[in-house]
């Protein structure tokens, strides 16, 4: 019997980041952008959504958000008794946001993410099973938990135990979303074992991941979300599934792929308080003054009428940064320049500034997180490099296209759902296949050909600035996903 479903239809949304209140990643910009989505759409009784966003109280969150204030104490069972915290509770946009923290002298929460594993699972393990303990606490059962990637994962798994001895939790569905499946928790185990939690005994998971929060998360989850379709795909193939390709074979019947979104106010060439000059599709000469202007500020200036290439992105192998290493050389007779910012692994940026070195005149790298200058160079650049090796979703081809720089990506998850490449006259950017460097200069030169003819390479230009990535889509089908799940929904304690 189908037990009821509450009106609004109510959702905990659980995350280690959001944007503006704490931002590193890309999971920042998801957890920022998708609850404000979801909020705008009816529910079942054509009201909105309830749907309330928990994070851990990390270090400056105080700073950027509305008044704080504390809502409940908070206890969670370990081996030693009760670690205790605090609840305290903002509204913003019409979203109520819960921040957890730990009593006593937490170490932390100063970052999000601490270069100390066991530090991130003290944090993060409580922060999960905290949040379970603060919806009875408060009297408020979603219909729906959405968690992400590891961090939340434990909500997850202890749920699935709960709602079959506790029957406040019996209705609570359950949905994981996957952003980054190679970080699964891996040095969580002590403190796993501290709050009293046990190794997964599902026949599914391979030995290695029946004790590790996102492998954990992962078989209990009603519903596993890939950040793309196509990612949802490659989790069944040995290349991206990390070790769990039968797992994710096997539950392919819980496995959907929905691609991520962009924020459009933030990203929108029209409105952007970074650039030289605004622009649109009817103003295309605006963005030649953008670039005009890049090049100048980086002694550039005598290349205007050649194609240039940016990079926005952390240097780590997953980015494909060994392959523009390795491409980019085979192109030094191709006229060109190249802007690339980032920083990360201390051997890619030796890498790219060898690089410079071999051709200081036209190819620059800034090694730094640099916000305004990455707005700059979307809307200044001729192309994007995005040859990653894996990509679940991407957002910096979305944001590229938006102001007109084209991407030449791999054709790997998200990149492969955001960039159209044929049929030719609705390209919106350009693919390769293999995960090296000929294959990257082969699709540099395919686009420098169409740079040539100004008019094509325009259109091109206008075509991708009109996709629509803003959240709107992808916030309705999550909601037609969880309605899904609540249609699908079973008595545990039956």
């Amino acid at each position: 019997m189908p037990l009821k479903i509450h009106s609004p239809l109510r959702v905990l949304f659980i995350t280690a980041e959001a944007e503006p209140f704490i931002k590193i990643g890309g999971l920042g910009d998801y957890a920022g952008s998708l609850p404000k989505a979801i909020s705008e759409f009816k529910s079942i009784d054509g009201s909105n959504v309830d749907i309330r966003v928990a994070l851990p109280f990390l270090a400056g969150i105080e700073k950027t958000a509305p008044p704080i204030t504390k809502i409940a104490n908070i206890k969670v069972q370990t081996n030693a008794g009760f670690a205790k915290g605090i609840v305290y509770q903002f509204t913003s946009n019409g979203i109520t946001y819960y921040l957890f923290k730990r009593s006593g002298n937490p170490s932390g929460y100063k970052n999000v993410y601490n270069t100390t594993q066991i530090e991130d699972a003290r944090k993060y393990i409580f922060f999960s099973l905290a949040c379970l303990e603060l919806i009875k606490v408060i009297d408020w059962a979603p219909d729906i938990i959405h968690t992400n990637d590891w961090h939340t994962a434990i909500s997850v798994y202890e749920l699935d135990d709960k709602r079959r001895s506790d029957k406040f939790y019996q209705s609570v569905r359950s949905l994981l979303t996957v952003h980054n499946l190679p970080y699964s928790g891996e040095g969580s185990q002590p403190t796993l074992r501290e709050f009293q939690l046990k190794p997964s005994k599902s026949k599914l998971l391979p030995g290695w991941a029946k004790f590790l929060p996102l492998p954990m998360g992962l078989e209990k989850a009603d519903e596993i979300v890939a950040v793309s379709p196509t990612y949802a795909k490659e989790l069944k193939r040995e290349e991206f599934s990390d070790g769990l390709v039968d797992f994710f074979i096997k539950n392919t019947h819980k496995t959907t792929g929905i691609l991520n979104g962009i924020d459009t106010a933030i990203w929108d060439p029209e409105t952007d308080k970074y650039l030289f000059q605004n622009y649109s599709t009817n103003q295309m000469e605006n963005r030649k003054f953008n670039k005009a202007k890049i090049l100048e500020e980086f002694g550039l200036k005598n290349y205007e009428d050649k194609p240039l290439l940016v990079l926005v992105s952390r240097l780590t192998p997953q980015k494909g940064i060994d392959i523009i290493l390795k491409g980019l050389p085979q192109l030094f007779d191709d006229d060109w320049t190249a802007i690339l910012l980032g920083n990360g692994q201390l051997e890619l940026e030796k890498g790219l500034k060898d690089l410079e070195s071999q051709i200081p005149d036209r190819f620059k790298v800034v090694l730094e997180f640099n916000n305004p200058l990455a707005h700059r160079l979307y809307a200044s650049g001729d192309i994007l490099l995005m040859p990653s090796l894996y990509e679940p979703c991407g957002l910096s081809q979305m944001i590229a296209m938006r102001y007109g720089c084209i991407p030449v990506a791999r054709a790997v998850g998200g990149l492969k759902d955001s960039i159209k490449v044929v049929p030719s006259d609705l390209r919106t950017g350009y693919l390769f296949e293999k995960a090296d460097g000929q294959a990257l200069a082969n699709c540099l030169r395919e686009s420098f050909s169409d740079y040539k003819n100004k008019k094509k390479w325009e259109m091109i230009q206008k075509r991708a600035m009109t996709v629509d990535f803003s959240w709107k889509k992808s916030a309705g089908q999550y909601l037609e996903l969880y309605k899904a799940m609540l249609s699908a929904r079973k008595d545990f304690n039956q």
